[in-house]
């Protein structure tokens, strides 16, 4: 696979960001034709460590966002700005350091199956989970059993931004969501519009100390995932007009 558009989202992410860089260009650097960094208005010294990272790589592009922030926002952003030249694009946050190995398995498995996308999922045979809050989990595992009666579809994890998709995907489908429900609208969309997506277990392993602070809220992403729902409803009605 070449021509491959990666997309780190970031906001207060110095912790983090030169290890994703350094590693998803250590281990896929033939791959990669670009990787984008979406600051999401941070306020310590993510972006200067980017630009840092410019001057010695140019493959790697830093967009700069104001205020209002979002998970959401910040997505359709680096979506937005895609080289025309994109093929494929991958979509990460920027403490997945963990899983910077496992993009491997991703790009294998597209290739393989002749996929229009591949969700790494945190909830299929193989997957591992460390210090993965017992409420979230529950939110996730509710919100997965609605939408997978909704809409017949057999995929377990679609809210886990660690894709990888067509680019002409990105490009397209009506991406609506501001936050992180944004992140079950990457999931949900493509599969009703009709493209193959599968799925491959990966790792997840919650912020230690030394990884900065998580951005999640339970309460204000549980309203967002659950307006999802009807959106993706209106879209699976439109597409079958």
């Amino acid at each position: 696979m070449e021509n491959l558009s990666v997309i780190l989202i970031a906001h207060n992410e110095e912790e983090n960001i030169s290890k994703m860089i350094e590693g998803l260009l250590e281990h896929y650097n033939n791959t990669i034709l670009e990787l984008i960094v979406v600051d999401d208005a941070s306020q310590d010294s993510t972006c200067s460590i980017v630009e840092s990272w410019q001057i010695k790589n140019h493959k790697i592009k830093l967009v700069k966002r104001q205020p209002p922030c979002g998970v959401g926002r910040a997505i359709k952003t680096g979506f937005a700005n895609l080289s025309p030249d994109a093929q494929y694009v991958l979509t990460m946050d920027s403490d997945f350091v963990e899983n910077i190995k496992e993009v491997r398995k991703l790009l294998e498995t597209f290739e393989a199956n002749n996929y229009d996308g591949v969700i790494g999922s945190r909830f299929i045979k193989g997957s591992y989970l460390f210090n993965y809050p017992f409420a979230k989990k529950v939110m996730n595992r509710i919100f997965h059993y609605i939408v997978r009666f909704m809409f017949h579809i057999k995929q377990k994890d679609l809210t886990n931004n660690f894709k990888l998709y067509k680019a002409s995907i990105a490009r397209n489908l009506p991406w609506r969501s501001n936050g992180f429900s944004i992140n079950a609208e990457t999931g949900l969309l493509p599969i009703i519009a009709g493209f193959k997506v599968g799925e491959v277990p990966i790792s997840w392993v919650g912020r230690e100390s030394d990884m900065g602070k998580s951005k999640f809220s339970m309460l204000k992403s549980g309203l967002g995932y659950i307006d999802v729902i009807p959106y993706a409803w209106k879209f699976s009605r439109i597409r079958k007009i």
